[in-house]
């Protein structure tokens, strides 16, 4: 995920990022306590600031993770680090509103990173 922070943020000094793997009841948890929504979902990100000590957190539903595997045609780890790469965008300034109200610059970020960092290496 350095890789992803450096191509957004350059050499910039940033915090810590803590990032939680939890499960479907947690996350629904969390979901339901900070957005009010009463279900689980693949990732949370609560984005603090990138002058903060901790710039933010990241939570994964690894129950998620192993669904949308296998309804895209993923391993475990391509999903979890497609989603992680989701997570971290969101933690450095990316909405779901960028290009058009679907999201397609978040998405397209994420499928540009996943590619360059995950399956080139």
């Amino acid at each position: 995920m350095d890789k992803v922070i450096s191509a957004e943020l350059g050499d910039r000094d940033i915090g810590t990022l803590n990032i939680l793997l939890t499960d479907d009841s947690e996350i629904e948890r969390i979901n339901k306590e900070f957005r009010h929504k009463n279900e689980p979902t693949d990732v949370l990100s609560f984005q603090y600031g990138l002058e903060e000590e901790t710039i933010g957190d990241i939570v994964i539903s690894l129950d998620r993770i192993s669904e949308q595997a296998a309804e895209f045609d993923n391993s475990f780890e391509e999903e979890l680090y497609y989603i992680l790469i989701h997570g971290v965008l969101h933690v450095i300034g990316y909405t779901h509103h960028g290009y058009d109200d679907e999201g397609e610059e978040i998405f397209d970020l994420q499928r540009d990173y996943y590619t360059r960092f995950v399956e080139e290496g």
